[in-house]
Protein backbone atom coordinates (compact mmCIF):
# COMPACT_ATOMS: atom_id res chain seq x y z
CA UNK A 1 0.00 0.00 0.00
CA UNK A 2 1.24 3.33 -0.95
CA UNK A 3 2.17 5.72 1.66
CA UNK A 4 0.86 9.28 0.85
CA UNK A 5 3.12 11.06 3.24
CA UNK A 6 6.37 9.14 2.75
CA UNK A 7 5.58 10.28 -1.18
CA UNK A 8 4.93 13.94 -0.28
CA UNK A 9 8.43 13.92 2.04
CA UNK A 10 10.11 12.47 -1.27
CA UNK A 11 8.72 14.77 -3.59
CA UNK A 12 9.50 17.63 -1.29
CA UNK A 13 13.12 16.41 -1.44
CA UNK A 14 13.21 15.70 -5.02
CA UNK A 15 12.16 19.48 -5.68
CA UNK A 16 14.60 20.68 -3.33
CA UNK A 17 17.25 18.39 -4.86
CA UNK A 18 16.32 19.11 -8.40
CA UNK A 19 16.35 23.53 -8.07
CA UNK A 20 17.93 24.20 -4.90
CA UNK A 21 20.15 21.21 -3.52
CA UNK A 22 22.88 21.08 -5.78
CA UNK A 23 24.35 24.96 -4.73
CA UNK A 24 23.40 24.04 -1.22
CA UNK A 25 24.99 20.86 -1.08
CA UNK A 26 28.35 22.48 -2.94
CA UNK A 27 28.52 25.25 -0.49
CA UNK A 28 28.05 23.23 2.69
CA UNK A 29 31.16 21.15 1.93
CA UNK A 30 33.26 23.93 2.71
CA UNK A 31 33.69 25.66 6.28
CA UNK A 32 31.58 29.11 6.60
CA UNK A 33 34.85 31.11 6.66
CA UNK A 34 36.56 28.84 4.26
CA UNK A 35 33.78 29.68 1.28
CA UNK A 36 33.24 33.55 2.38
CA UNK A 37 36.93 34.15 1.95
CA UNK A 38 37.66 32.01 -1.37
CA UNK A 39 34.78 33.65 -2.65
CA UNK A 40 35.62 37.16 -1.80
CA UNK A 41 39.30 36.52 -2.80
CA UNK A 42 38.02 35.73 -6.27
CA UNK A 43 35.47 38.40 -6.56
CA UNK A 44 38.50 40.90 -5.48
CA UNK A 45 40.94 39.27 -8.15
CA UNK A 46 37.93 40.17 -10.60
CA UNK A 47 37.76 43.70 -9.21
CA UNK A 48 41.37 43.94 -9.64
CA UNK A 49 41.43 42.93 -13.29
CA UNK A 50 38.16 45.43 -14.22
CA UNK A 51 39.82 47.80 -12.19
CA UNK A 52 43.23 47.97 -14.37
CA UNK A 53 41.20 47.51 -17.70
CA UNK A 54 39.10 50.63 -16.93
CA UNK A 55 42.47 52.73 -16.06
CA UNK A 56 43.70 51.53 -19.22
CA UNK A 57 40.95 52.64 -21.30
CA UNK A 58 40.80 55.48 -19.22
CA UNK A 59 44.13 56.58 -19.94
CA UNK A 60 44.04 55.66 -24.09
CA UNK A 61 41.09 58.22 -23.99
CA UNK A 62 42.99 60.97 -22.92
CA UNK A 63 46.16 60.32 -23.84
CA UNK A 64 46.23 63.05 -26.09
CA UNK A 65 44.73 65.57 -23.24
CA UNK A 66 47.91 64.08 -21.44
CA UNK A 67 50.62 64.32 -23.96
CA UNK A 68 49.78 68.17 -25.00
CA UNK A 69 49.80 68.68 -21.17
CA UNK A 70 53.50 67.13 -20.52
CA UNK A 71 54.43 70.47 -18.27
CA UNK A 72 51.49 70.06 -15.59
CA UNK A 73 51.67 66.09 -16.32
CA UNK A 74 52.39 64.19 -12.52
CA UNK A 75 52.93 60.73 -12.74
CA UNK A 76 52.87 60.83 -9.37
CA UNK A 77 49.82 62.45 -8.18
CA UNK A 78 48.16 60.63 -10.89
CA UNK A 79 49.02 57.09 -9.65
CA UNK A 80 48.30 58.44 -5.92
CA UNK A 81 44.80 59.04 -6.98
CA UNK A 82 44.20 56.13 -8.53
CA UNK A 83 45.71 53.97 -6.22
CA UNK A 84 43.60 55.82 -3.35
CA UNK A 85 40.44 55.27 -5.55
CA UNK A 86 41.51 51.21 -6.34
CA UNK A 87 41.69 50.93 -2.27
CA UNK A 88 38.25 52.28 -1.44
CA UNK A 89 36.80 50.42 -4.10
CA UNK A 90 38.71 47.01 -3.02
CA UNK A 91 37.47 48.16 0.79
CA UNK A 92 34.07 48.55 -0.22
CA UNK A 93 33.92 45.80 -2.26
CA UNK A 94 34.74 43.80 0.44
CA UNK A 95 32.32 44.49 2.41
CA UNK A 96 29.57 43.97 0.39
CA UNK A 97 31.35 40.34 -0.72
CA UNK A 98 31.68 39.27 3.18
CA UNK A 99 27.90 40.73 3.92
CA UNK A 100 26.80 38.77 0.74
CA UNK A 101 28.34 35.24 0.77
CA UNK A 102 27.61 35.40 4.96
CA UNK A 103 23.65 35.48 4.07
CA UNK A 104 24.18 32.69 1.08
CA UNK A 105 25.88 30.03 3.21
CA UNK A 106 23.37 30.63 6.03
CA UNK A 107 20.03 30.36 4.15
CA UNK A 108 21.74 27.46 2.44
CA UNK A 109 22.87 25.79 5.80
CA UNK A 110 19.19 26.17 7.18
CA UNK A 111 18.37 24.30 3.82
CA UNK A 112 20.40 22.14 4.27
CA UNK A 113 19.18 20.77 7.60
CA UNK A 114 15.44 20.82 6.83
CA UNK A 115 16.73 18.66 3.67
CA UNK A 116 18.78 16.19 6.26
CA UNK A 117 15.59 16.49 8.26
CA UNK A 118 13.23 15.15 5.92
CA UNK A 119 15.74 12.21 4.75
CA UNK A 120 15.67 11.07 8.22
CA UNK A 121 11.88 10.96 8.08
CA UNK A 122 11.83 8.96 4.48
CA UNK A 123 14.12 6.58 6.53
CA UNK A 124 11.57 6.35 9.36
CA UNK A 125 9.03 5.05 6.93
CA UNK A 126 11.60 3.09 5.18
CA UNK A 127 12.14 1.30 8.37
CA UNK A 128 8.39 0.86 9.25
CA UNK A 129 7.89 -0.61 5.93
CA UNK A 130 10.34 -3.15 6.06
CA UNK A 131 8.70 -4.90 9.56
Amino acid sequence: MLNKKKIRWMTEAAIYEKHEGRTDLQRNRYYKGTYIRFNTLKNLIGVTIAYIFAMGLTALGSIETTISQTGDFSLGNLLNGSLRNYIILLVIYAVISVILYTWQYRTSQKRVKRYYRILKIIGKYAREEKR
